[in-house]
């Protein structure tokens, strides 16, 4: 190994420890052990706060081939560059910190880490049909059922919906925004194993799994998916024909619902744990985003702010009531469910990180150059158009761990999975694979992600109060506006890279769009 790389490698693993600690227990001693060496499967689990509150925290692990799941604490400026190598095998050079009250194997220290098989992470993929159990369960002392198990099949597995409380379905989301790339097939378990009547009842309360209400990120999530599989095995439920575990929470956790990956029984799952308000297509659409691995973008102004991309302000059209619930973390208020047709669709850096775009319909830029591309909507079936330019750019690598690049791509009003779009256009996102998070005076959180849009009309937000400006309404403010249309230009002289929107074309939907790289 080179000097260089293990400098690299020992700045990214501090920072995988700081940031698993609230979700899974208090250290009261702590025991240090020498540097040690561990190799395994690094997962990322981001939590995401209910609408109208804050919080969040995204947590770091890595699970040995004897199964052993370690929490590790990693620098904060490296975490989103290590989301890279989710469902892969890292080597982590770092300190264990023995739990001295025995209640886990303790966390590792991380001095460095990189991937196994290669310094470059390799991209992703998706299979096309994905098996999803979504797991029923009911807090011990809590016997409410907020919907029937037929609910959250009807949820996941039509791609037009059949059910009139349902706008739009998980299956049909992602069908339409793969390219028929990823569909979901769903399967609903509790007592008596599949296709069941009744809801499991986990062995400990809310409180004993998140001690917590809307304020901050508590719950110990491991935990509950452990008791929970450990219960679906039980019910005769063979849990290892599927790749993702929904697991369907009659009350709230903590802030958040949650979305990443786990191990049970040395198998790798991507998993989503979402209390009754997280329990429908739009915010699904995020959460299981993140069990494949993808991370937010946006964080220009404040958190979660891009109204382009699931991944990150969960825009929703055409909402239905859907059930309701007594809130433990509102005092047990009875609470209305909503469920939404997805707005805002992902955006092309992430498609293309999970192999949904193909090379015939990229354009990529990688010299010196100026180049005209009609760039078709990326709401339209996938043909022969365009979806995605990649400006690489001087001096940078495009591609790996370190990468950083400009992307371009249309999106349109009105069509399905865009309906909540604020306008149309074409959309430019900065893309840093190892960009340090965002943070700041009107940010609730750092979980920012790779991309980042370019606002194609600055600095329209009150950075001191944290609100529109004077005489401002939405959208036309803040990322609202971002998107460039024709006779408007994105330039970055120290890039060396000018993006001018040209024309547009009704017939064929695509924009003409100069791009000039100078350097």
């Amino acid at each position: 190994m080179t000097k260089s790389r293990a400098r690299w490698i020992a700045v990214y693993c501090v920072a995988i420890l700081v940031a698993g600690i609230a979700a899974f227990g208090n250290i009261t001693a702590i025991a240090q052990t020498a540097p040690q060496r561990f190799e395994g499967i690094l997962t990322v689990i981001w939590g995401d706060p209910a609408p109208g509150h804050s919080g969040g925290a995204t947590y770091f692990n890595i699970t040995l081939p004897d199964g052993t799941t370690y929490q590790l604490d990693i620098n904060s400026a490296q975490q989103t560059g290590a989301v890279q190598y989710f469902g892969k095998q890292v080597a982590i050079a770092g300190r264990l910190n023995r739990n001295a009250s025995a209640t886990g194997p303790g966390r590792i220290s991380v001095d460095r880490l990189e991937p196994v098989e290669s310094a470059v992470p390799v991209q992703p993929r998706v299979p096309t049909i994905r098996r999803v159990l979504f797991l029923l369960l009911r807090f011990k002392g809590d016997a409410q059922q907020p919907n029937t198990p037929q609910f959250f099949k009807d949820l996941s597995n039509p791609k037009i919906s059949v059910n009139a409380t349902i706008p739009a379905t998980i299956n049909g989301f992602f069908n339409k925004t793969s390219w028929g790339k990823l569909q979901w097939k769903a399967d609903v378990g509790g007592v008596g194993g599949l296709n069941p009547t009744t809801w499991l009842t986990l062995p400990k309360s809310k409180t004993g799994y998140a001690n917590c209400g809307w304020s901050s990120a508590c719950a110990n999530i491991m935990t509950l998916a452990k008791d929970a599989m450990d219960m679906a095995v039980a019910a005769g439920i063979n849990v290892t024909v599927y790749d993702n575990i929904n697991f369907v929470l009659n009350n709230d956790l903590d802030c958040c619902a949650w979305g990443g990956g786990f191990f049970y029984n040395a198998k790798l799952y991507g998993a989503t744990w979402e209390p009754p308000w997280g329990q429908e297509t739009g915010v699904y659409s995020h959460e299981m985003g993140h069990s494949l691995g993808l991370p937010h973008s946006g964080w220009v102004y404040h958190a979660y702010d891009s109204p382009w991309d699931m991944l990150s302000s969960v825009s929703g059209v055409n909402y239905k009531q859907c059930g309701s619930y007594n809130s433990a973390n509102s005092a047990g208020a009875n609470t209305l469910l909503y469920c939404s047709e997805p707005g805002d669709g992902y955006i092309t850096p992430h498609k293309d990180h999970v192999g949904w775009i193909p090379a015939a319909n990229q354009v990529v830029i990688n010299s010196v150059t100026t180049q005209t591309v009609n760039l078709e909507a990326d709401a339209l079936p996938l043909g022969a158009g365009i979806k995605m330019i990649k400006i690489c750019l001087a001096g940078v690598s495009c591609t790996g761990s370190a990468a950083h690049y400009i992307t371009v791509e249309t999106r349109l009003k009105n069509w399905q999975f865009d309906r909540g779009l604020t306008f149309g256009g074409v959309i430019i996102h900065d893309v840093q694979m190892n960009r340090a998070p965002i943070g700041g005076h009107c940010y609730f959180n750092s979980q920012s992600g790779w991309a980042v849009p370019m606002d194609a009309t600055k600095n329209d937000y009150d950075s001191t109060n944290c609100t529109a400006p004077a005489g401002k309404s939405w959208p036309n403010y803040a990322l609202g506006n971002a998107e460039y249309r024709p006779g408007r230009k994105y330039r970055n002289l120290a890039l060396g890279v000018t993006i001018e929107v040209v024309s547009y074309n009704t017939t064929t939907h695509t924009y003409s769009v100069k791009v000039t790289r100078s350097k």
